[in-house]
């Protein structure tokens, strides 16, 4: 088989390379190794920020410029996770990227066809940067996106490429890149059952994801994240799989990695609700295997914090005795247990009863006089836990994927550890994310850069010569 382009990975990024590729005269075929195509931007909230977009002036809204989202994103990454390399996110590349994310947003108007609603606040508040789908349901929970909003940016990516008759192959893994004698990437290898494939191509864009379902990966690169490897939120398909073939090549691989820490909840989804509230923990609280707070709980998110513990639980009490009734059905520390007493319920949990019985006095001390001198948690979000039995929730953290990859210049093209161009090798997303964030997600950005990396490889993949 022969094309001009092929794109690895049919998630956000995939298909918007895919569709830009296809708009630039090239002719496209996009490989997906699952049955199905979405990635993780399928199970993602699907909101894309953006500022200076068609869709904010129809508004009238005038205080959403692109640099104003720029700052935003550069300002929360100060709250970043202790021990990221300094030098990231690196400004200049998170402002280049945020200027094409409008641009991406009045595309998928134009070109692709996709409907966006009246653009909203994300959950940090401030103006209306976040860009949903007109078809998803419109969030209660106070944030700018929607669970699993992330479909309907998909399915419009695929109405235009089915369209336009690009081939979508599922079910059909890349197993490696073909270089020629110059080291240069000319096609892939792929098989769909049985059946061997090579593809040949003047560029490849990899837009597989990062590796936040690799447990190798992230014992190397991220490893106090490996044992949650099975409970991300990320697709199945995220294992590294275009990094790997990438480095194969000769790219250069960040080894300061870290993920895209969204949730903390219990390995037993039906009893969030027990401990959080509409999905937040900002009036939740949390302490560790010492028995003691450790995180402020209104932090936009709190995975990396429990991860970082040698275990976690959120404790609560039986205020409401319907809400917390789902938690009487275990006595396990690794799910849940109870206590008529703080000390028992240490015990129950394995944590030194006296650090447990100190913490929860000192915390609701706190409550009394609405100052938290330990975290500065917010007065109003100081709730007391004083009515036995109390619980106890083992809590641990979810990824939504991996900030990490390889190295890739201004258009996107894959750089060799002297700096030097892959000829024919492009990346997107999560293949490539790393100057983009120090060791914090930033909402909204995600879905973003999938599809603005994607739009600008596959432009770039496509005037390959």
């Amino acid at each position: 088989m022969s094309y001009d382009v092929v794109v690895v990975g049919a998630g956000g990024t995939g298909v918007a390379a895919a569709a830009a590729a296809y708009e630039h005269g090239a002719k496209v075929v996009l490989l997906e190794k699952l049955p199905f195509i979405g990635g993780s931007s399928s199970f993602s909230g699907g909101a894309i920020a953006g500022g200076d977009t068609n869709a904010q002036k129809r508004a009238g809204m005038t205080d959403t410029t692109s640099e104003g989202y720029a700052n935003i994103w550069l300002d929360d990454q100060k709250r970043s996770f202790p021990g990221g390399d300094p030098s990231m996110p690196d400004e200049k590349r998170v402002r280049a990227i945020v200027n094409e994310f409008g641009v991406t947003i009045n595309w998928m108007e134009d070109v692709i066809g996709h409907k966006f609603a009246k653009p909203r606040p994300f959950g940090y508040g401030g103006p209306n940067y976040a860009h949903g789908a007109a078809e998803s349901p419109v969030p209660t929970n106070g944030r700018g996106s929607y669970p699993g909003g992330g479909q309907y940016v998909i399915k419009s990516f695929k109405a235009y490429l089915d369209k336009a008759n690009v081939p979508v192959l599922t079910s059909t893994p890349v197993d490696d890149l073909i270089l020629n004698s110059k080291n240069e990437v000319v096609g892939v290898k792929a098989h769909k059952g049985d059946q061997q494939i090579e593809i040949s191509a003047k560029a490849v864009v990899l837009a597989t994801g990062g590796f936040a379902r690799n447990k190798e990966m992230l014992e190397r690169l991220v490893p106090i994240y490996a044992k949650y490897a099975d409970v991300s939120v990320a697709t199945m398909g995220a294992t590294g799989d275009g990094i790997k073939m990438a480095v194969r090549a000769g790219a250069d691989e960040y080894k300061d990695a870290w993920v895209i820490g969204l949730y903390a909840g219990s390995p037993v989804k039906a009893l969030n609700a027990t401990f959080s509230w509409n999905g937040k923990y900002k009036k939740s609280l949390f302490v560790n295997e010492k028995g003691e707070r450790f995180v402020n709980e209104d932090l936009p998110y709190v995975s990396d914090n429990i991860a970082a513990q040698g275990a976690a639980w959120a404790i609560t009490d039986s205020k409401d005795p319907k809400r917390v009734a789902p938690l009487n059905a275990y006595n396990d520390p690794k799910i849940a247990v109870k206590g008529e007493t703080w000390a028992e319920l240490a015990k129950a949990m394995g944590v030194p009863p006296k650090n447990l019985e100190q913490t929860m006095n000192q915390y609701n001390k706190a409550c009394e006089t609405g100052v938290d001198p330990l975290l500065k948690k917010p007065k109003e979000l100081l709730i007391p836990y004083s009515k036995p039995p109390f619980y106890a929730v083992r809590v641990i953290p979810q990824t939504g994927g991996t900030i990490g990859g390889v190295k890739v210049n201004e258009k996107f093209q894959v750089l060799r550890k002297d700096g030097s161009v892959i000829k024919g090798l492009y990346a997107g997303g999560e293949v490539q994310n790393r100057p983009y964030y120090n060791r914090v997600y930033t909402s909204g950005s995600g879905m973003g850069l999938a599809v603005t990396s994607g739009r600008l490889a596959g432009t770039y993949a496509a005037q390959e010569k």
